[in-house]
């Protein structure tokens, strides 16, 4: 069964020397970041970020006893090379800052410690940190030392399998265990991502099926539509037919009328047939009938005097002609 790779590495960073050593430590940069020398080898970049730290720094805060500070990693060597490990410091809590990265802060140096820092014995402070081989993310600090060396001799002998056991019964490694941990393994991922797959393909077959239903909808529609369309075109065309068969024939009344009842002389009826229905209404409701001597009667058809009435004038004005024009008019039509 897999279980995801750790790997241990090392960074370090320079000790701002002076009268007054500082109670803080730049351990880790923000991500990604990579060593000068080259490193990782095994993954793009070391991933470091607000997130992840905020993991690092719980796991070093759920730790009972202080992390130590000691000189050139002698924590990681003593198994190995049998000689004591001397604290230089101690610290228990770590800060994210942004821009800047990972810092041990409050840290308590040792009197020693303090005056190697100020006369410039140890310049850096190097810690130590497992990461995922695969991302690169960071998972935890597991050693701080002063040192000259920020490249740790022997450190790729704890890079194996041997070394990480050796590392986790020093120090608090992640529990890393398939069975017990809550990352996925691999054939898990990849099973889970094929069932979010089918479940796609479904949801896919299932939109493409509405979508073709709602276009031959959207077709039908289309059609109805068109349809309706032209029966109102086809029904407005008639009822405008309508309208002007009705107002023709409400002119031709019009017209008849008048000619009996007196209001229009004869010689009018080419002028009243080209006016609108509106038009000629208006002026017949306005004119009076005209005086029996002015009517073509019988078969004779007397004009009458030679003067206009009133209401001849305002007919003779209405229709844009002058008094002996409309005289001319009616002795024509009077002579037929």
């Amino acid at each position: 069964m897999s279980k995801p790779a750790v790997k241990v590495a090392s960074l370090a960073f320079e000790i701002a020397a002076g009268a007054n050593v500082p109670t803080e430590a730049h351990l880790l940069p923000v991500g990604p970041f990579r060593a000068d020398d080259g490193r990782p080898w095994d993954c793009e970049a070391w991933q470091l970020d607000a997130t992840i730290a905020a993991n690092v720094i719980q796991r070093l805060r759920d730790r009972k006893n202080d992390t130590l500070i000691d000189y050139e990693h002698q924590s990681l060597r003593s198994e190995y090379n049998g000689q004591p490990v001397i604290a230089a410091g101690w610290f228990h809590d770590m800060q994210w800052r942004d821009g800047k990265g990972l810092y041990a802060i409050g840290v308590d140096w040792t009197s020693t410690a303090k005056q190697r820092i100020a006369d410039k014995e140890y310049r850096y402070i190097s810690a130590v940190f497992y990461y995922y081989s695969a991302t690169g993310e960071v998972l935890d600090v597991i050693s701080v030392a002063l040192t000259n060396t920020p490249a740790i001799d022997g450190l790729d002998g704890l890079d194996d399998d041997d070394g990480i056991a050796t590392l986790s019964k020093r120090f608090s490694l992640p529990d890393l265990n398939p069975e017990t941990t809550d990352m996925p393994r691999p054939e898990e991922e990849l099973a889970a991502l094929r069932v979010t797959h089918a479940q796609t393909e479904t949801a896919l077959a299932a939109l493409t099926a509405e979508r073709d239903t709602l276009k031959t909808q959207v077709a039908a529609l289309t059609t109805e539509r068109d349809t309706a369309l032209g029966e109102l075109a086809a029904l407005n065309k008639q009822i405008n037919d309508d309208r002007a068969a009705a107002e023709a024939q409400q002119k031709t009344d019009l017209i008849a009328a008048a000619l009996t009842d007196g209001r229009m002389a004869p010689a009018l009826t080419p002028w009243a047939e080209k006016q609108s229905l509106a038009a000629l209404t208006e002026f017949l409701e306005t004119t009076a009938p005209l005086p029996v001597t002015q009517r073509q009667t019988g078969d004779d058809r007397t004009t009458g005097t030679a003067a206009l009435t009133a209401e001849q004038k305002k007919i003779a004005e209405q229709m844009g002609v002058t008094e002996e024009e409309y005289l001319a008019t009616q002795k024509k039509y009077a002579g037929k």
